[in-house]
């Protein structure tokens, strides 16, 4: 890829600085505790449609209003839950490569709230289009927002600079914007109807409304960045700074101060400062000077 290389954050053990990473991280845990939870079920010989009645369907977003308003969590976890392992391998290199470009162009910072913004609006009018158009299987379809949350950064990365050269060494290197057309095309192909394409729709245009915003000066993200760093620095505080018997009682003196230089109170020094007071006036002494007058008034020098 071409273009700057900035990193965005300063790395810790598990890189929570770095929201691409962090996303990536989310997306495989929900993926391996999902099908972990699968495996228990096939290994005891339930029966597989079990799962997703009791599992899988409470992770993702029903159209069904009743429905939803008994799971409102859905609206989160449906952006980060797949169960299938061919969808979950694409989705996490598509989310790299859209979420890098993010993270190089404008800053990591930038990835959540396009990622969750684009799920949260292709969600709510996945409920509202299929409550219109097909009430009669508004109970049984559900949704899940991993991709038109993808199609939002892909949307994103594109609005911010279309011309940008992926893969140099083909060509010259490949404009974004071809790369966010064939993404978006593949997701044609595996649509589950025409109604589906209106959640990957919007996925795109809040993309590109996020950027469009951000441009004009407003960032519609900066409440969702400050949440995030006030979660990550809960989940990953600094370590307590342990004190030692040493600290303690060489450095540790409460409000007194480690070390004072006392004056070595001479007779000769006070007439030296006595004269530099009748010659230039008593502000003309350093605080040292001063301080050493009032050590040797009281101890009548």
């Amino acid at each position: 890829m071409t273009g700057s290389n900035r990193y965005y954050g300063a790395s810790t053990k598990w890189d929570t600085n770095n929201p691409l990473l962090m996303l990536i991280i989310v997306q495989a845990m929900f993926f391996v505790g999902l099908n972990f939870i699968k495996s228990i079920y096939t290994f005891s010989r339930m029966d597989p449609e079990s799962f997703y009645r009791n599992i899988y369907y409470w992770s993702i977003l029903s159209a069904d209003p009743e429905k939803f308003l008994t799971r409102p969590w859905t609206f989160i976890t449906m952006q980060f839950s797949e169960v299938r392992l061919i969808m979950v391998i694409s989705n996490l290199i598509w989310t790299w490569m859209f979420g890098f470009l993010i993270q190089d162009l404008v800053g990591g910072e930038k990835i959540f709230p396009v990622y969750v913004y684009s799920s949260f609006f292709a969600g709510f009018v996945f409920i509202l289009s299929t409550n219109i158009f097909q009430r009669d299987v508004v109970g049984i379809s559900y949704f899940n927002g991993i991709i038109p949350g993808i199609l939002g950064m892909a949307a994103a990365a594109t609005t911010i600079a279309p011309k940008y050269k992926i893969f140099p060494m083909i060509g010259g290197g490949i404009p974004l914007w071809i790369i966010s057309v064939v993404y978006l095309f593949l997701n044609l192909g595996t649509s589950g109807g025409a109604i589906s394409l209106i959640p990957q729709a919007v996925g795109i245009v809040t993309g590109f409304l996020y950027v469009r915003i951000m441009q004009s000066g407003v960032d519609p993200g900066a409440w969702m960045i400050t949440l995030y760093n006030r979660v990550v620095h809960f989940l990953t505080p600094g370590k307590k700074k342990v004190r030692t018997t040493k600290q303690h009682s060489f450095y540790d003196q409460g409000n007194k101060k480690p070390f004072v230089k006392k004056p070595n109170l001479t007779q000769k020094r006070v007439d030296e400062l006595l004269d530099k007071i009748n010659q230039f006036g008593y502000d003309k002494l350093t605080e040292e000077e001063k301080d050493f007058l009032k050590q040797a008034s009281k101890k009548d020098l």
